[in-house]
């Protein structure tokens, strides 16, 4: 991004600067550029269509790790979704910058130098991460916890994979857990939504998706994963009419579980045929049931694959 007239824009000779990695010993780097837009603009489709491009290159062999540079707004999407279809087999490291070049302390040419060393020495099994700040994340987990500071990306509750110290990469932990697709081509259902309750707010919502065509809805709900009364009521409405819901929380941590059994408690809403998705992000479980539905999977299959959340 580079200032103008009217504040940060993308410029359209926007290019990754590789000037601070040039110094890294024995790293051969090529660059391909696949396309430049804000993060805001990048779409489902878009990050579908980034995910099949590195399953190219994970199956062609060709390189031994790839980075990817990314706007903060979207990226843990963007990861995700590439996470939960690529094989495993080639590191792919995504990173991005919080401040602009114009800007005191941009912290992006480190952030893509540390990106490098990661994938350079990335372990087996830890799936796609995201570095920024020197810090390691799994892709299922991390989140941008602050719209400006260069120590946004957290994964709360869980912590860093590792960091990138000044002579080494240094892993603490490996995850022990990560969503995979089954086999098959990565195929997006678009009507799937996000509806987020707020005090007395989320059914009239629920309805209007449901009655206008959409096939998933994932609720994050309060707390353990209950709801209002009302919202209970419309999302049994929605199930009865085809829609397969899934419940998340609103909370920063934890699981939703089957507690509750009020009405609109999470016990209720299992015996109403709502699924649960454990502690994983609403947006997340959004681009998971996207990719889900588009495959064809049935609710039990769906259902097998959230058990272990």
């Amino acid at each position: 991004m580079q200032p103008d007239s009217h504040g940060l824009s993308i410029s359209p000779l926007s290019k990754v600067d590789i000037s601070s990695i040039e110094a890294l010993q024995d790293v051969e780097i090529f660059v391909r550029k696949f396309l430049s837009l804000p993060s805001p603009h990048v779409t489902p489709e878009i990050m579908a269509d980034l995910a099949r491009e590195l399953r190219t290159i994970e199956k062609s062999g060709e390189f031994d790790g790839v980075v990817v540079t990314h706007g903060t707004d979207t990226l843990e999407e963007t990861a995700f979704m590439v996470d939960i279809y690529l094989e495993g087999t080639l590191p792919v490291v995504f990173t991005a910058a919080m401040r602009s070049s114009s800007e005191l302390g941009v912290d992006g040419p480190r952030n893509i130098r540390s990106a490098v060393r990661v994938a350079c020495t990335e372990r087996q099994n830890l799936g796609v991460t995201i570095v920024l700040n020197d810090e390691i994340h799994a892709a299922g987990r991390v989140t941008k916890t602050c719209t400006s500071n260069v120590s946004s990306f957290d994964s709360p509750g869980y912590g860093p994979l590792g960091f990138v110290d000044d002579d080494r990469v240094i892993y603490h932990r490996l995850p022990i857990w990560r969503m995979n697709l089954p086999e098959g081509p990565l195929v997006l259902e678009n009507r799937v939504g996000l509806v987020r309750t707020a005090a007395g707010f989320g059914h009239d919502v629920i309805d209007f998706l449901a009655d206008n065509g959409y096939r998933g809805i994932v609720v994050e709900a309060f707390g353990r994963g209950n709801v209002h009364p009302d919202t209970a009521d419309a999302i049994e409405r929605a199930i009865k009419s085809g829609v397969l819901v899934i419940i998340t929380s609103r909370c920063h941590e934890g699981r939703v579980l089957g507690v509750y059994s009020y009405p609109g408690g999470g016990k209720d809403l299992e015996n109403r045929g709502v699924l649960s998705a454990g502690d994983m992000a609403g947006n997340k479980i959004r681009i998971f049931l996207m990719a889900c539905l588009g495959l064809g999977l049935g609710k039990q299959e769906i259902a097998g694959i959230l058990s272990g959340l």
